[in-house]
């Protein structure tokens, strides 16, 4: 629904279109709570690593930090969701269709090694997709 697999690259479709559009617009809404990191659209879903910043305004992914604002996280996914559906809807013209499963998969990232990793993992899935990050490219690491 999103793109589709073009030899090596990843063509949007205009609906993947509109959900990189979203998904950079509801990150500014939330950036008291959330920073982003890398992340990418896929022809099947949506890769992204995402910090929760506590009140110190510091980010963390996990690592020697107490536990996240779990409403943080789940408003921000909640939000990114029901804005791309809303859209996506409206150019397909069937205005409460489903888009998302619901849920979402989250992983807490408790070492450097596994977000250098996961940073890698997402660079490549964005070029295949091709999706520039300059917009996102922030040294967002983790914090003790």
């Amino acid at each position: 629904m999103l793109g589709e697999v073009l030899g090596e690259h990843t063509q949007l479709t205009p609906s993947g279109q509109i959900v990189a559009d979203e998904w950079r617009q509801i990150a500014v809404a939330h950036q008291r709570d959330i920073e982003l990191d890398l992340w990418t659209v896929l022809p099947n879903g949506v890769r992204a690593l995402v910090a929760v910043v506590d009140g110190a305004q510091s980010s963390s992914y996990g690592l020697g930090q107490s536990p996240p604002k779990p409403r943080a996280l789940s408003s921000f996914v909640a939000g990114f969701k029901a804005a791309a559906a809303k859209r996506i809807n409206l150019v397909r013209g069937i205005p409460g269709a489903p888009v998302w499963q619901r849920g979402y998969q989250e992983q807490q990232i408790n070492d450097r090694k596994t977000l250098e990793r996961i940073r890698l993992l997402l660079t490549s899935q964005a070029h295949l997709a091709g999706l520039s990050m300059h917009d996102t490219e922030r040294d967002i690491s983790p914090r003790h």
